[in-house]
């Protein structure tokens, strides 16, 4: 049996709350509880919740941004939280995020030139030379033009053509996964189909594996060839995105489905 990409097993996350006064005992929220999973190599996996559900938590803990109260992520079959500092910082190359907000992710007075290969910066010991052509490559990948944009900045880019960037700084490692957070929901509709094809292709093109985090329903039905339904850190549903979406059986996910005015899978 092929080993999967990423295995989160039992993943719980707690954070303190501000105490209310100086001898009150410290409160604890649940940001996530026994969460499990498993994603395979060329695959995207589904994270639905509203907000405060825990999918920006479960995010964290996959890119080894945070530490588990309980749990373990495996990458390859290796604990991400067991590495040392130096194996941390090699792996990480193998696995990028790309975040909601394209201009808040990037930095202003930075040139795409170097937004792009910044990570090549911090993992790699490559040229200047070669990472200005890695960038220019992945530029061209994400449908930008490189000629004409490695020396502009970000304010001089649409918010879609801001979002390509990202993308295009999240592959420039060549990594197997990406986390995508609400990746498409700040921009318009148009704009998003244009984002999802693209993800979908370099999907193929390069193999990649997708922890595709959205509160958007149809996007998710689109995108995932799995997915799972968050509740206040639980997992109330998992399965296909057709036989969830078509036959949810939790009532949070017949109510998330029963928000969505025209929803296809109901009619």
């Amino acid at each position: 049996m092929t080993l999967p990409l990423v295995e989160a097993i039992g993943l719980s996350r707690h954070y303190r709350l501000p105490r209310e006064h100086l001898l009150a005992p410290a409160g604890l929220v649940q940001a996530l509880e026994a969460v499990s999973f498993t994603l395979h190599a060329g695959t995207t996996l589904g994270v639905v919740g509203e907000s405060g559900s825990g999918k920006s938590t479960l995010a964290r803990l996959v890119m080894a941004l945070e530490t588990p109260d309980a749990g373990r992520v495996l990458f390859e079959g290796r604990d991400l939280q067991a590495l040392a500092p130096a194996a941390l910082r090699h792996a990480r190359r193998d696995f990028q995020m790309v975040f909601q907000d394209p201009y808040s992710s990037l930095d202003p007075r930075m040139s795409i030139a170097r937004t792009v290969a910044e990570p090549l910066e911090r993992l790699d010991h490559v040229s200047r030379a070669e990472r200005r052509e890695r960038a220019a490559a992945m530029l061209e990948a994400v449908g930008l033009n490189a000629v004409q944009d490695l020396e502009k900045v970000p304010h001089e880019f649409s918010g879609g053509q801001r979002q390509r960037i990202a993308i295009a700084r999240a592959l420039i490692t060549q990594p197997k996964l990406i986390v995508a957070d609400e990746p498409v929901s700040a921009l318009d509709v148009s704009v998003q189909a244009q984002v999802l094809n693209l993800m979908q292709d370099l999907q193929q093109r390069f193999g990649l594996a997708y922890l595709f985090i959205s509160h958007d329903l149809a996007v998710v039905e689109r995108m995932a060839d799995e997915m799972i339904v968050l509740q206040h850190g639980r997992v109330v549903e998992r399965g296909r995105p057709d036989d969830v979406l078509r036959a949810p059986t939790h009532p949070y996910t017949q109510r998330l489905l029963a928000a969505v005015p025209q929803a296809p899978w109901s009619a």
